[in-house]
């Protein structure tokens, strides 16, 4: 088997990135991308030097449709990790390359997938940020339900070691409860999500954001959209980037202290021979 070296992996990455790209702008569906991609689109017109992944988000209306099409559409060298199409163990979507695979000590809980573009739903949130404390209390329960229902010691991957081996103990009560189950709970937690959707609510985000980074977005930030440089390709932003940015890593024009810095390291790509 053949390593996918660094730039051979952004390539394949904005291969995807291209492909939701046209599929949005095709079908008017507004998207923006998000987090390390957002920050270095804005910051250096392409990646920042530590990041190694793409993702994107969109409000749920925007989600569900680019989920359907995606679905329908099933191009030959994509496929979509989404709970209507294959057991999923996480409240969102990933587009993957077929033709690739990666290794993981610390994380396999999407093993068999391949390169991958996060695909994040957005969802209102309630105005009262005491329900907002208990509704995400709430989705997280119900996520690690989801996540335990995994098999084998999957379930418990994690960035770490130590914490793989606090979640193996911690987590197996619910494994031995949920495994399984997988469909159920993910349907299940998906449309909790949506609980205040449609409300006279202000806020929104992804609602399974870690805990803090469960900023109360004002939703009138994901309603104006704008085209920005990304390596060779033109992608899709928030037009007020910058609550965003803030919310997620404070002074986002300075380089961040190196304890800050997070990738997929622990991931080892390969082509499929």
């Amino acid at each position: 088997m053949k390593q996918i070296k660094n730039e051979e992996l952004k390539s394949i990455q904005l291969e995807m990135i291209h492909y939701i790209d046209q599929v949005c702008r095709k079908n008017k569906i507004e998207y923006s991308i998000s987090a390390g991609t957002l920050l270095g689109a804005v910051k250096y017109q392409g990646y920042i030097p530590w990041d190694d992944d793409i993702d994107i988000m969109l409000t749920r209306s925007n989600y569900e449709k680019l989920i359907t099409l995606l679905l329908a559409q099933k191009p030959e060298k994509f496929s979509l990790l989404h709970y209507k199409e294959r057991p999923t163990y996480l409240p969102m979507a990933k587009l993957y390359n077929n033709q690739t695979f990666f290794t993981s000590t610390l994380d396999n809980l999407n093993s068999g997938t391949g390169v991958f573009i996060d695909i994040f739903p957005v969802d209102q949130l309630p105005n009262d940020q005491r329900e907002g404390e208990r509704f995400k209390k709430e989705i997280r329960r119900e996520v690690t339900h989801l996540t335990a229902s995994r098999h084998g010691l999957a379930y418990a991957s994690s960035e770490k070691l130590l914490y793989a081996i606090i979640k193996s103990v911690l987590w197996l009560p619910s494994h031995l409860r949920y495994l399984g189950k997988n469909s159920m709970l993910a349907e299940k937690v998906d449309l909790h999500m949506q609980k205040y959707n449609g409300s006279d609510g202000i806020y929104c985000n992804y609602v399974f954001s870690p805990p803090k980074h469960m900023a109360y977005f004002d939703k009138s930030i994901f309603a104006h959209y704008e085209d920005i440089q990304f390596e060779e390709l033109v992608l899709r932003k928030i037009v007020d980037h910058e609550p965003f940015l803030v919310e997620l890593y404070g002074n986002w024009k300075s380089l961040p202290k190196s304890n800050k810095i997070r990738n997929h390291s622990y991931y080892h790509w390969y082509w499929k021979e």
